[in-house]
């Protein structure tokens, strides 16, 4: 089975993720240790902050200039981290911000959002609107949908993919939330893993094979194998 990371911080020179190219190089190898050889990039794009046309200038740059030193053995994919504003429907094409040449597209919100009516109609332009599909990183930071699980259930009724971060179910993830989440996995309400690494010590990718392990004992093998195979699809729509 392959294994692959959906989210992440490892471009390098960027944002507030890698550093260097020799820190990027070090998370690549952490996750290489795992078996994770298939990582997306996927840098944030604060769309109240910077225009499209310059945000993809600079990633251009910082991904060109990070390509030569891309181990052979990983497979790489370019996406987003868009943060969602009134402001990124001011442009008429969104393409170059999603996962490679997928449709998919990685949409994050403030973390107090309530999905109000606003913020779903947000969600519905990008599908029907601009063709795309989201999908909803690190779902354990948003309150309101962790207290909601219906709410998620109609996201994914909308066809938004749920991500969550593998340092939830690590040995030191706390127990509470650890449960609800597995619960959530067992339920059917979260679809794939990303580390959401920045560093080595900020969401560490070396807990990733802790979570699956996690993830496997609690909810079964063939659970992860979905979601594997869901991320799968999503990074070979992507290449």
């Amino acid at each position: 089975m392959q294994l692959y990371d959906m989210h992440t911080h490892i471009l390098p020179e960027f944002d507030d993720g890698a550093k260097t190219v020799e820190e990027s190089l070090t998370l690549l190898e952490s996750l290489k240790k795992q078996g994770i050889t298939n990582v997306c990039l996927t840098p944030h794009f604060y769309t109240n902050e910077i225009s499209l046309e310059d945000f993809l200038e600079a990633r251009k740059v910082a991904f060109e200039k990070f390509k030569p030193s891309i181990p052979e053995d990983m497979s790489i994919v370019l996406g987003t981290e868009v943060y969602i504003t009134r402001f990124l429907f001011s442009n008429k094409d969104l393409s170059q911000i999603t996962y490679g040449k997928s449709k998919y597209i990685l949409t994050e919100f403030g973390y107090t959002s309530k999905f109000s009516e606003k913020t779903m109609n947000y969600l519905y332009q990008l599908r029907d609107n601009y063709g795309l599909l989201p999908i909803m990183p690190h779902v354990e930071r948003y309150p309101t949908l962790m207290e909601n699980p219906k709410l998620i259930e109609e996201l994914q009724d909308m066809g938004v993919i749920i991500q969550t971060n593998i340092q939830n179910y690590s040995k030191k993830a706390p127990l509470f939330r650890k449960r609800k989440l597995l619960k959530y996995i067992n339920e059917g309400l979260i679809d794939i893993l990303g580390s959401d690494t920045h560093a080595m010590d900020h969401n560490s990718p070396e807990v990733f094979s802790e979570a699956m392990e996690c993830i496997v004992q609690k909810c079964g093998q063939d659970t992860l194998d979905e979601m594997m195979e869901t991320s799968e699809i999503i990074f070979k729509r992507s290449l």
